[in-house]
This record gives C-alpha cells, structure tokens and sequence, in this order.
C-alpha cells in the first residue's frame, strides 16, 4: 500500500492548529458519553469546541464522516499505521481533536497502531470508561508509548 492510498482509507489526518503533531478525528455527534452529556448544562460537552467553529465547516464535516466511516475498513490498522508513519515527523500523535472511542474493538485497532509505531509517542482523551475498562480487563495494558487520559467531567 503507498500512503496516498492509506490516507485515503482512513480519511486523512488533521493537523489541529494548537498541537504540534497530527490527529485523528471523528464527528463528534457520535460520542458515547459526550452525547449525553452535551446535554447537561454546565458539563464540558455542553460547550463542545468540535460542535462550532471550522467542525461545522461542509468540508470538515464530511472528512470527520469519512473517518468515521473508515473504521469500519478490514485495512484500517495497516492503513493508519502507513498514513501516520509516512506524514508525523514530530514523534507525537494526538487522537480525536474531535469525536472519543467508539467501541472496545476500536480502541484495540488504536493500541495496534501504536504497537506497529514504538516510536512516535501517542495520545487519547476520552470519557468513555466502560470502553477502557473492558479493554483493560482483557489486555491488563495499554503498550508504553499510548497515554490514555479519562477525563471527569468536573475537571
């Protein structure tokens, strides 16, 4: 696979203007979590940055769809790993500017890419425990070069 292909598999990369590395994002109309609680006044996902600004942009949107939908992809984790290792140079990767985990099965298809990629160093916020939590109840751990941040609501 060359890695114009690989990124157009996995829809392409974003390159957030407040970090210093690539991401990788869905829409984030499908939060798990973040759906429920955009809905509570007060909460962090009540004023959602990924659901104003250049996110709600006709081009931006449909790339985050086309994200979204490449998971589904049997070539996503080959696809990801290429799209990244062929266009990061700073030895970071940030996942989900926009968007959080969607299942277990995709947080397993982020672990493998960071196993296949030992050294660029990689990072995911999200909210959705119950996804973590029966990850880790499976796999004991996540490899030494993923940070995966829970983030509370009250923080």
């Amino acid at each position: 696979m060359i890695l114009a292909t690989a990124l157009e598999i996995v829809g392409g990369l974003s390159s957030p203007s407040k970090m210093p590395c690539h991401s990788w994002s869905t829409p984030a109309k499908y939060c798990k979590t973040g759906k429920k609680l955009a809905q509570v006044s007060g909460s962090i996902c009540a004023d959602c940055y990924a659901a104003k600004g250049f996110y709600r942009m006709p081009n931006v949107k449909n790339c985050l769809e086309k994200r979204y939908e490449s998971l589904s992809n049997p070539e996503w984790v080959n696809a990801m790993t290429l799209s990244i290792s062929g266009s990061e140079g700073s030895g970071f990767f940030r996942w989900h500017d926009s968007g959080d985990i969607q299942s277990v099965e995709h947080l397993e298809k982020i672990v493998q890419v960071a196993k296949n990629l030992p050294n660029i160093k990689f990072w995911i916020p999200a909210r959705e425990y119950g996804f973590v939590s029966e990850y880790l109840k499976k796999h004991n751990s996540f490899p030494d070069n993923l940070t995966v941040r829970l983030y509370r609501d009250w923080e």
